[in-house]
């Protein structure tokens, strides 16, 4: 019965989130709407809204809304977001990491009641949903920025063979963007068009590198602009930039197999509580179960789980190296 009444707690938080992320005003037009539907060249009065109705909406719209939308934590948020390739706002970022908190916290407290240890362990499987999103964010920022490093590898040799070839710097963005694929083919096409709607090329250099994020590019980027204000033999600049690019490269790899052993060690002893655990519950069921039917034994086990993820990420962390 217990269970039955958690699972249809759980449907109606997951239904109410989904209802408040996916609810009309939040795919409200916005001025970046308005200037992709430019860029798809659609017709602006598909996208336009008047003023009137706009201004309708923004005395309506709820009071924790306009706080997000001006707040420094939402600026922060959607270049998160625009770099990790995740299209939500701010808003709904929000929601689901608050829903999912709510959910984390409840669900163990209707399952097992007023338990001391359900008690202690919801706030801590709350804190953990409200992370969870926030974890998965950085990791997907971290593999896209990834992913535009190394096409950087094969789009500045190109770029340099194309202005060595007679192309002007946008023809040679186009020639070279026919070499590559998303994600970084993707970032140049919108420079392209911001160059095309009338952003000159350093501003809308900058802005490219702003949504990436990526320290590789804003080498790249930082060499560009050095020779369009000094002057200089750009494709020769660029190949130095790449041949740089190469060695940080180089040094990265040199770095993941120096440390692939404590690697390796970190995630032996990660999992390796847990099969012992498992292997002990088997052996001796009488003993080890009482780990989860006596108050102290739970809070053991809480107390252990919790330490071997703070073990486990502080092992990530000490072995993270920036190049």
């Amino acid at each position: 019965m217990i269970a039955a009444v958690a699972g249809v707690f759980v449907f109606l938080a997951l239904v109410t989130g989904a209802a408040i992320v996916l609810a009309p005003w939040s795919k409200r037009a916005t001025p970046d709407g308005r200037l992709r539907a430019l860029r798809s060249d659609i017709a602006p009065q598909a996208v336009q809204q008047p003023a009137e109705a706009a201004s309708r909406r923004g005395r309506t719209r709820p009071s924790a809304r306009r706080w997000l939308s001006g707040s420094a934590w939402a600026e922060r948020t959607v270049a998160e977001l625009r770099q990790a390739d995740i299209q939500l706002r701010p808003i709904e970022y929000a929601t689901i990491r608050l829903v999912l908190a709510a959910v984390l916290l409840i669900t163990p407290i209707v399952l097992f009641r007023a338990h001391p240890v359900a008690l202690a362990g919801g706030p801590l499987a709350a804190v953990l949903g409200f992370l969870a999103p926030m974890l998965y964010v950085k990791s997907a920022r971290r593999r896209r920025i990834a992913r535009i490093e190394r096409q950087l590898l094969e789009f500045l040799p190109a770029l340099a063979s194309s202005l060595r070839s007679g192309f002007a710097f946008q023809a040679a963005v186009e020639v070279a963007i026919q070499q590559l694929g998303d994600p970084l083919a993707g970032e140049l096409d919108e420079y392209l068009r911001d160059v095309q709607l009338g952003a000159t090329t350093q501003t809308a250099l900058q802005d490219m590198g702003k949504r990436i994020g990526s320290t590789d590019l804003d080498m790249v980027l930082t060499a560009i602009q050095v020779q369009r204000t000094t002057g200089g033999n750009l494709p020769e600049i660029l190949d130095q930039t790449a041949e740089a690019l190469r060695e940080r490269d180089r040094i990265r790899g040199d770095i993941q197999t120096f440390t692939a052993q404590q690697r390796l060690t970190g995630l032996i002893l990660s999992v390796y509580p847990v099969g012992i655990g498992l292997l002990l519950l088997a052996i001796m069921p009488a003993v080890w179960s009482k780990l989860f039917t006596e108050p102290v034994g739970q809070a053991q086990l809480a107390i252990a789980v919790v330490l071997q993820v703070v073990g486990f990420f502080a092992i990530r962390r000490a072995l993270r190296v920036d190049v």
